[in-house]
């Protein structure tokens, strides 16, 4: 690879399996909020939190709800996240097979760097991430969360913008989203980036191809074909 090449992570069912963490958090939260056992039903798969959230408090009966519904519910979420962290291991969550050497193979090639862009708000994401036990890489700083949009094409958009503001010269085909699912490699798409597909969650590869991801892989477990993977994908016609 020359000159600089951006890698945006997604977290949940690329880098590691939540166990449900989510789901099992939200619903005490919103719960209290109304006084009553909520409506669930709501989609997670690919969605950001926001859009999440968003969801279920039109589900449960507030119509149009403004940013102070919205933010209101998303601190109680992650506060709860926060208070009962260990839940997410004890429920057999952690880093996914390869993750970790994933992580680091990336990391020694020169010119290349790795940030984050995940539905997760960044409270519950930076938590993930210590409880999975990536310790400053992917870097969160290079990272865009889904505090604040419901599309996640500006979260890449983001991600990119914000790695530009730290100095990196990183035109938006120099950037790569993995990711698991189609709404990722749509996201990257849309935002005019590279997109290297995993089937490590409930989207099979010949769907995420279908969708038109650059590369698709099995999983992370083989460092050199995420490499190569990476390599073509960079080379790839815009």
């Amino acid at each position: 690879m020359s000159g600089t090449a951006l890698v945006l992570w997604d977290l949940d069912l690329t880098l590691l399996d939540p166990a449900g963490f989510g789901s099992r958090m939200i619903a005490p939260a919103l719960s209290e909020m109304l006084g009553r056992d909520p409506v669930m039903g709501a989609s997670f798969a690919g969605r950001t939190d926001r859009a999440i959230l968003t969801d279920l408090l039109e589900r449960n009966g507030i119509t149009r709800p403004d940013d102070e519904d919205i933010t209101r519910l998303m601190d109680a979420v992650a506060e709860r996240c926060e208070a009962h962290g260990q839940n997410l291991l004890d429920a057999g969550g952690g880093a996914l097979p390869g993750a970790h050497e994933a992580v680091t193979a990336l990391a020694s090639v020169e010119g290349l760097h790795q940030g984050i862009v995940t539905g997760n708000m960044r409270r519950t994401a930076l938590l993930k991430l210590r409880l999975c036990g990536f310790d400053g890489l992917p870097d969160p700083g290079l990272g865009a969360f889904g505090d604040h949009h419901t599309d996640r094409a500006d979260l890449v958009r983001g991600a990119v913008d914000r790695a530009r503001g730290r100095g990196l010269d990183v035109a938006a085909t120099g950037a790569v989203v993995i990711g698991d699912h189609v709404h990722d490699v749509r996201g990257a798409l849309d935002a005019g980036v590279r997109c290297v597909a995993v089937a490590t969650g409930r989207v099979p590869a010949d769907e995420l191809h279908a969708a038109g991801a650059h590369a698709v892989l099995p999983d992370l477990t083989d460092p050199h074909a995420l490499l190569a993977a990476m390599h073509d994908a960079l080379l790839a016609p815009s």
